[in-house]
This record gives structure tokens, sequence and C-alpha cells, in this order.
């Protein structure tokens, strides 16, 4: 992902935060409609995550902007391998005690976030 592309994804969801989820404007924001299914993709993960956490009473505060901020901080790859490209959202405290925010979520392949052996340094001092 270019550098212009993931400045495009963050000002998108940047406006999303500020107006509705109108999904056609989203569209004609993204540019691109690689750009647009990313930024659904996205959208929809925090989404599923925020509710599954406030579902359960934990904390529910990530928001699209603040996910898509990670996922630049770890080049859009595992936070705990670093070897490909993330697959799914990880709570590194588990979510019942830190729930879904931001500094609790950070990107993770299949193996590793199936893994209990996910302390890594460079995912912590994130």
């Amino acid at each position: 992902m270019t550098p212009e592309d993931q400045q495009t994804l963050l000002k998108v969801a940047q406006w999303i935060v500020t107006h509705r989820n109108t999904r056609r404007t989203i569209r004609q924001l993204a540019e691109t409609e690689e750009n647009y299914l990313l930024l659904i993709r996205e959208l929809d993960r925090v989404e599923r995550q925020c509710f599954r956490a406030h579902t359960l009473h934990a904390e529910a505060t990530l928001t699209l902007v603040e996910w898509l901020e990670i996922l630049n901080l770890f080049h859009w790859h595992c936070a705990y391998c670093h070897t490909g490209p993330f697959q799914v959202m990880s709570h590194r405290i588990p979510l019942l005690q830190a729930g879904t925010t931001a500094a609790n979520c950070v990107p993770a392949c299949y193996h590793c976030y199936r893994s209990h052996e996910k302390e890594n340094k460079h995912a912590d001092s994130y």
C-alpha cells in the first residue's frame, strides 16, 4: 500500500467519524474501488469488535481512524511475527479485562492470533 493510499484511507476514516456512515459518499471519497472495499472491511471489523466488547460490558472505544493508524504503525503486518500481512484484530490483553481500545488492539496473522505465545516486545511497546 502506498503512502498516498494510506493518507486517503485516514482522510476517509476521519470523515466517517464526523459524518454518519454514508457508504455511497465513502465510495466517492475513497477514490478507488479497492480503497472503498478496504475501508468498509476495516469499518465492519472495528464495529464488530466494539459491538462484541459492548455486549460483554467491556470498554469499546476503538474508532476506524485509530485502527487505521495502528495498521499503518505496523505497516499492515502482524504485530507479533512481522512476517506477513495481518488477517485479524487481536486484543493484547483479554477483551474482558481491557476492552476494544486503541491501546489494546493490534493486527495479527491467524497463526499468531491462535497461538498462546503472543508475547512480543514490538507489539507491547506500541
